[in-house]
């Protein structure tokens, strides 16, 4: 496994596999070398070398577009479960204007993703590869600034990224880097840590008239 410096923004296909525009060479390339695109099709297809070859960038591109993952919100989604933010959310959105620092103890996040190419054969399934990418964070140091029921500023923090993916369970691209979340957070728009969520009944806005 390499180390890779980490720029904001950043998906997962930056980690793992550099600028997006050599992202899917790069990735037919690895296939390739892995053995994970040869012998893709059943026998009796026929398929020769070359069309073998074709095959695998074919599924180099479908795999490369499942990588379009954006490392801080796939962090957002892990954060909107922890329980001091979303106790701070919570507080910040029934009090509009309110704001709250929140120091995080050392904590991980892990990001799974499992999903499949279907390869078709004059238009009948033929086979069905599978994909896995895990994503891994280390997250220390974070101390978050909660308004409105967002995170809108991170002081201070450190966050080590890990990120492996698999096609037919064999490894081929594996990185780990680094993610100035700081930085991050002032290149975005703030993160809602309450997302989709409907409001709990303390949150609703007390109305009608007192009970006599």
């Amino acid at each position: 496994m390499t180390t890779a410096p980490v720029a904001d923004p950043l998906t997962v296909r930056d980690l793992l596999l550099g600028p997006e525009e050599r992202a899917p060479d790069a990735l037919a390339e690895s296939l390739r070398a892995h053995g994970a695109a040869t012998g893709l099709l059943p026998g009796g297809h026929g398929l020769t070398d070359a069309a073998d070859r074709a095959v695998g960038r074919e599924l180099a591109t479908v795999v490369n577009g499942f990588l379009d993952l954006d490392l801080v919100s796939l962090v957002a989604s892990g954060w909107s479960k922890y329980r001091a933010l979303q106790e701070a959310a919570r507080r910040t959105r029934r009090s509009p204007g309110s704001e709250e620092v929140v120091a995080l103890a050392t904590h991980t996040i892990r990001s799974a993703h499992h999903p499949s190419v279907d390869l078709l054969v004059d238009g009948v399934p033929a086979a069905t590869v599978p994909v896995n990418l895990d994503v891994l964070f280390r997250i220390s140091g974070l101390v978050g600034v909660v308004r409105d029921g967002r995170l809108v500023a991170a002081l201070s923090g450190q966050c080590g990224v890990e990120a492996k993916l698999a096609v037919r369970e064999i490894v081929v691209a594996s990185r780990e880097g680094r993610l100035d979340i700081p930085a991050a957070l002032r290149l975005r728009e703030p993160i809602d840590l309450l997302p989709h969520r409907p409001p709990a009944p303390s949150d609703l806005p007390r109305t009608g008239r007192p009970v006599q």
